[in-house]
């Protein structure tokens, strides 16, 4: 708990009731961007024992941090600005937390209302700034030493601690005007604490257990089409329990009768490895005309976030099916518009021993899939830099007990095709709530901070577009590597039927000529070049506190023309 001290104002005695209860809560981790109105908060969380503070300069970079941080750990992470446009830049993290459900506690620091449209300096409206994105908002009172403002001021963070994480869970926002003193070396004048104030009794609020509903998968099936032609899909996920998850949803399957089409962007590939339900290559299996048409489904189970193939979905939509949706209390997460209801509660396993059920179609699956998995081993089991069998080399290089982070645009891809672990692999993480590139390796090294080995692998527009992350790397105690595959520019457009216009490189090729090694020597960051494939194995194999950096170089025009070639 925080240190005793002997408040000298307003402020500081504020301050150390709202940290002191938010440590009560379960607040461990807190990223902090320097200013000045936000003094009194960010003084008392460094004075907090047991507090891990990370302090980062880019706001922007800040808020994915902490974003990383809440998507490793499952718990809100604290997040603190000065007042002004440093509360702008947070948006971008506020939006994908939203979007992913991740618990964040953004404090926004603000001057008081009468410093408020009269161009006082540092100063915007703050209230209501992240729009709709937030899960709750509200305004702190400015502070006081009122006994009832300092119960309103205490309550207000255990609402928001709470909300934060469900039933619709996501990022709240408290915006938390001060008055002049903000340091709490300042004396203020007449200022008194309550006659009395036991700061350890009145922190003392009760735990605040999240309790979620849970369903069996035999309720789940009973709710279904009693018909063989149906398909469980599981998105990007990161399972609470991976070994229960894995364990229910083959219960599901085995009750069913049906096959999981599970996306690489998850724990489910690896921890389902060698069961006939799970079919990874559908991907490639859904190109083919006939076996689309012969496989289609007459209902499914959406589990979380649909996979990221366009061409599974285009599936999925053109069928029209009867539809239920797990994994998203309150909100519907599915583009295909099937008819559809949802069931809002955490998927657990029933301990019951199931036989499962056969049938022709799902038979039919388990051929497609050994047929795919054929194929994908020949496409991606060549000797020259392609982007695809670096993904195979990350099956060897992380255990179950490691991270992958991945990024968007060709990564994720590269994932869902070529990435089929032959037993438990590492936990999965994304930034798929709204699918950017921008701070995806401030969010992985957020992420990192909970201990985990963590590797995240992008693309190089992806790192650049993030590289003020290497501003937070100097003194670092996660453990992460950041694989960037440069192909000097966007590949994923590539890919795109504008592939083919005059303007490609000006408008979408974005080319760039950066020298990444420069660039991360300049933050003192260590850059490895990978050679060859060996070369990028004993890379790998690296690990310790400290960011680190490797560069493996591909043609894109390349290995556009191989992808294109092999998936016809």
């Amino acid at each position: 708990m925080a240190r005793a001290t002997k408040h000298l104002n307003t402020n500081a005695l504020w301050a150390d009731v709202g940290v002191r209860t938010l440590r009560r809560l379960g607040l461990t981790h807190v990223v902090i961007s320097p200013g000045s109105r936000s003094t009194p908060l960010a003084h008392a969380f460094a004075e907090s024992d047991g507090l891990h503070v990370t302090v980062a300069l880019d706001e922007r970079s800040a808020g994915f941090i902490a974003l990383g941080l809440a998507k490793a750990t499952g718990r809100p992470a604290a997040l603190l600005c000065t007042s002004g446009t440093a509360a702008a830049n947070y948006l971008p993290a506020i939006i994908e937390a939203r979007l992913a459900a991740a618990p964040l506690l953004v404090l926004t620091a603000d001057r008081p209302p009468e410093l408020r449209e009269c161009h006082s300096g540092q100063t915007i409206a703050q209230n209501g700034i992240y729009g709709s994105y937030p899960v709750w908002s509200a305004e702190a009172a400015v502070p006081s030493s009122d006994l009832t403002l300092l119960r309103h001021w205490r309550q207000l963070l255990v609402d928001a601690w709470q909300r934060s994480q469900g039933p619709l869970a996501g990022p709240v926002h408290l915006n938390l005007p001060f008055r002049d003193p903000l340091a709490p070396s300042d004396a203020e004048k007449g200022f008194k604490a309550p006659a009395g104030l036991n700061l350890e009794t009145f922190t003392a609020v009760p735990p605040c257990g999240i309790v979620r509903p849970t369903l069996t998968p035999a309720t789940v099936a009973s709710l279904l089409s009693k018909t063989e032609r149906g398909v469980i899909v599981v998105g990007p996920h990161a399972f609470e329990d991976r070994d229960e998850s894995a364990a229910a949803l083959r219960e599901l399957s085995q009750l069913t009768g049906w096959p999981i089409l599970a996306d690489g962007a998850g724990t489910l590939r690896g921890d389902l490895a060698g069961d006939a339900s799970l079919v990874s290559g559908y991907d490639l299996i859904l190109r083919d005309v006939k076996a689309a048409k012969a496989l289609r489904p007459q209902s499914a189970v959406f589990v979380g976030p649909l996979p990221t193939s366009k061409v599974l979905r285009a599936w999925l939509k053109e069928g029209d099916i009867t539809v239920i949706q797990l994994g998203r209390a309150g909100e519907n997460t599915d583009p295909t518009h099937s008819r559809w209801s949802r069931l809002d509660g955490q998927l657990v396993p029933s301990g019951d021993k199931v036989s499962s059920k056969a049938s022709a179609y799902g038979k039919a699956w388990q051929s497609a899939q050994k047929a795919a998995a054929k194929k994908l081993t020949h496409i991606v089991n060549v000797d020259w830099p392609f982007e695809g069998r670096v993904v195979s080399l990350l099956d060897e290089a992380l255990g179950p007990d490691d991270r992958l982070f991945v990024g968007s645009s060709m990564p994720i891809r590269d994932v869902e095709w070529f990435y089929h672990p032959p037993g438990p692999g590492p936990e999965v993480l994304t930034n798929r709530g709204a699918n950017g590139i921008d701070g995806t390796v401030s969010t992985a090294l957020g992420a990192s901070l909970d201990g985990k080995r963590t590797v995240l692998l992008c693309g190089d527009l992806t790192f650049l577009h993030d590289s003020n992350a290497l501003l937070s790397a100097y003194g670092h105690r996660g453990d992460l590597t950041v694989l960037v595959i440069n192909n000097q520019g966007g590949g994923i457009f590539n890919h795109l039927a504008v592939a083919k216009s005059a303007h490609f490189e000006q408008l979408w090729g974005t080319p760039q000529a950066t020298d990444l090694g420069k660039l991360c020597a300049a933050h003192k960051v260590r850059h490895d070049l990978a050679d060859d494939w060996n070369d990028l194995r004993r890379l790998l194999e690296i690990r310790g506190k400290g960011v680190r950096v490797i560069e493996f170089r591909t043609d894109r025009e390349a290995d556009a023309a191989w992808r294109q070639k092999s998936f016809r």
